[in-house]
């Protein structure tokens, strides 16, 4: 798996932002709907909306998501199928 500074070399291009992995993308998917619509307050809606700051050039602190998951969740927790 690449770090975000391997990516950044690899691509040699500004980060916008960094979306999290999170169960309300695959929620918002599967209602065919964005995820900045149905997960308003989740983590990867707040990346989504930093980014679009960003873009249009706005100042906004860039946030690293980290897996705050226990070891016990992640060797036994539930996986996308």
């Amino acid at each position: 798996m690449l770090g975000i500074a391997d990516v950044l070399e690899i691509l040699s291009i500004p980060l916008l932002g960094i979306i999290p992995e999170s169960e309300e993308v695959l929620r918002a998917s599967n209602l065919g709907a964005p995820v900045t619509v149905c997960g308003r307050d989740s983590a990867p809606s707040r990346a989504y909306f930093d980014a679009a700051c960003r873009l249009t050039g706005e100042s906004v602190e860039m946030t690293i998501p980290t897996d705050n998951k226990s070891l016990l969740t992640r060797l036994f927790g539930r996986r996308a199928a």
